[in-house]
């Protein structure tokens, strides 16, 4: 039912993907969004983005952020994981930082242009761990997706190579 609405919601005169024809701006995608659905089944299988959320008897997926800063030389980019543990005090966040950006190219399922969300991950972070985020295979569904609606405060993403994988956010107002 969320894929006939998402295939709804990319035809509306709100999407401004279809006002700007693709052309939106880094500034459009700026600010802090919060994972609100995804379809991915490796999401499902790694039991979040980071896969940690496996990794502890009583932890699982507690929510995602995505903050994305642009400015006229840097774009960076941080997803603030957490991984929610009984007791709750256990709970901590996973952070991955790297940069972003925004690129125009052909939709390799429809011949159309689309509107791509490079994300190439750093670092990524909890606790006292810091690693480079290079070999962290369970970051991949995140970073290439094609922006398939956007409007002030929804975001509706796609996999590239997998349309069926969905990805919304919602703009965060903190």
């Amino acid at each position: 039912m969320i894929i006939k609405i998402v295939n709804v919601l990319e035809s509306e005169n709100s999407n401004l993907i279809l006002q700007k024809a693709g052309n939106i701006e880094l500034e459009d995608l700026a600010g802090t969004w919060e994972l609100m659905f995804s379809s991915s089944s490796a999401m499902k299988f790694n039991k979040g983005l980071s896969g940690l959320g496996g990794s502890f008897p009583s932890g699982k997926f507690g929510g995602l952020k995505q903050v994305l800063k642009s400015n006229k030389y840097l774009t960076d980019m941080e997803y603030i994981e957490r991984i929610a543990v009984t007791p709750d005090t256990a709970s901590f966040d996973v952070r991955v930082n790297g940069d972003w950006e925004l690129e125009q190219q052909m939709s390799l399922f429809t011949g159309e242009p689309s509107t791509v969300v490079r994300v190439v991950p750093e670092r990524v972070t909890y606790g006292p761990t810091s690693t480079r985020a290079d070999h962290w295979k369970s970051l991949g569904p995140l970073n290439s997706l094609d922006v398939a609606y956007l409007d002030d405060d929804l975001r509706i993403m796609r996999g590239n190579t997998a349309t069926e994988n969905v990805f919304i956010f919602k703009k965060s107002t903190s």
